[in-house]
């Protein structure tokens, strides 16, 4: 903070439990820090999941960038994983045994056949030796069609654990490939800093605009190269920025001298234009 630099987080944690020994090893305490000094940070943060990186649980609480969303952007690279429970715990919660083995029965053949076989045995028999043999049937093939099917929801949430769906629910900016990671967020540096410095300026020499305000200000000035860093870059070492802010200058100090006159008491306002 001190020192006034970008803050760059490769984040590659699984969590934490919450349980008696992070209590001890004082985690959540440090967790609490973190956050506190994300919340403080006044310049730009990024946070990076690197190829073959997690983030998982409290860890992602920890440096989500709703901290401070005005300062944090969050980024993953694309055989990175990100979420709060792994797909084994997802399954866990959202596909146990009783849902595999519905979805069993309703897209398996043989369990279908097994199904009709199992009816007509307890309709004609009442539940005899025919019956109880079939239930033994449909026991095995779910036993065996159990592993198949874990693995297929394993697959199905780890999808929505990559770069592309977190894009997808906005809690990621833009998914990265590790090659073109390092020019990415030197360009995305360098606009940010220099937006940075504008806004200050802005703000210099209109005391009364916001932070959001004098940012908006600066998109408008770069109008169609909002999306490109590079391009964002190069418009805004172009532009001239001095003229700009000597009309924002002069468009404040005319509002405060009205503000001022209009202060005045009726009978006095005659001589202050004197």
């Amino acid at each position: 903070r001190g020192e006034n630099l970008p803050l760059m987080i490769f984040a590659n944690w699984r969590g934490f439990s919450g349980g008696t020994r992070d209590m001890y090893q004082e985690v959540l305490k440090f967790g609490a820090q973190i956050v506190d000094a994300l919340v403080e940070y006044q310049h730009p943060v990024f946070v990076y999941i690197p190829p073959g990186g997690e983030l998982r649980g409290g860890s992602w609480v920890v440096i989500d960038p709703t901290i401070n969303p005005e300062h944090m952007e969050m980024y993953a690279d694309v055989e990175s994983r990100g979420g709060i429970l792994e797909p084994a715990g997802i399954i866990e919660v959202k596909f146990r045994k009783p849902q595999q083995k519905e979805m069993m029965h309703r897209l398996d053949p043989e369990l279908k056949e097994l199904d009709g076989m199992l009816d007509s045995a307890t309709e004609l028999s009442g539940g005899s030796g025919a019956s109880k043999e079939v239930e033994a049937k449909i026991a095995a093939r779910e036993e065996k069609l159990g592993p198949v099917y874990t693995q297929i929801a394993s697959e199905f949430a780890d999808l929505h654990d990559r770069s592309g769906r977190m894009e997808a629910k906005g809690v990621i900016r833009k998914s990265l490939e590790w090659r073109n990671s390092r020019e990415f967020f030197y360009w995305r540096v360098r606009r940010l800093l220099l937006e940075e410095e504008c806004a200050s300026r802005i703000r210099e020499a209109d005391p009364q605009m916001t932070k959001a305000e004098a940012k908006s200000r600066i998109l408008g000035w770069m109008s169609s190269m909002v999306d490109d860093d590079k391009a964002a870059v190069v418009a805004l070492e172009g532009i001239p920025v001095d003229e700009y802010l000597q009309d924002i200058k002069v468009t404040a100090v005319k509002r405060e001298l009205k503000r001022l006159y209009e202060e005045l008491p009726e009978g006095d306002r005659a001589s202050a234009l004197q």
